[in-house]
C-alpha cells in the first residue's frame, strides 16, 4: 500500500473550497478508482486520510461549509473530511464530482454525500 500518495491526494480535500482549479485529485478515472479501492480496503488508511485532511482545514469559508452540511462551524472540517473520504471510498463520489467541487460546483452526488451524516459526523 502506498500511503504517501493517498495522503497527499486526500490533503486536497481540505483545500478544495479555495484551491486553484488546477489542483487535481487524480490524473484519470483509473487512478481515482485505485485510490478509492485503497481507502475502502484499509480502514487505517482511511482514518489517516481523514485525520490529515482535518489538520489541513477546509479553506477560507468554514462557516459556509458548516451551513451547507448542517453542522456547527467547529465540526465543519471533521464532517467535510469524513464525508468526502468515505464518499470516495464507498463509491458515492466520482472524480467528476470531486473536480466539480474543486471548481466551486456542487454536483448532485457531492451534495448527497456532503449533506448525509457519515460515521456520526
Amino acid at each position: 500500500m502506498q500511503t504517501k500518495p493517498i495522503l497527499a491526494t486526500i490533503l486536497l480535500f481540505g483545500l478544495m473550497p479555495t484551491a486553484p482549479a488546477s489542483a487535481q485529485l487524480a490524473d484519470n478515472e483509473q487512478e481515482f478508482q485505485q485510490m478509492a479501492a485503497a481507502l475502502k480496503a484499509d480502514d487505517a488508511e482511511r482514518r489517516s486520510a481523514i485525520a490529515t485532511c482535518i489538520e489541513q482545514g477546509i479553506g477560507d469559508n468554514p462557516e459556509g461549509a458548516a451551513q451547507f452540511m448542517d453542522v456547527p462551524v467547529e465540526k465543519a472540517a471533521e464532517a467535510w473530511c469524513t464525508r468526502m473520504t468515505n464518499g470516495i471510498a464507498d463509491g458515492l463520489l466520482t472524480l467528476a464530482d470531486v473536480a466539480a467541487l474543486n471548481e466551486g460546483t456542487v454536483t448532485p452526488g457531492a451534495q448527497k454525500v456532503l449533506t448525509t451524516v457519515s460515521e456520526g459526523k
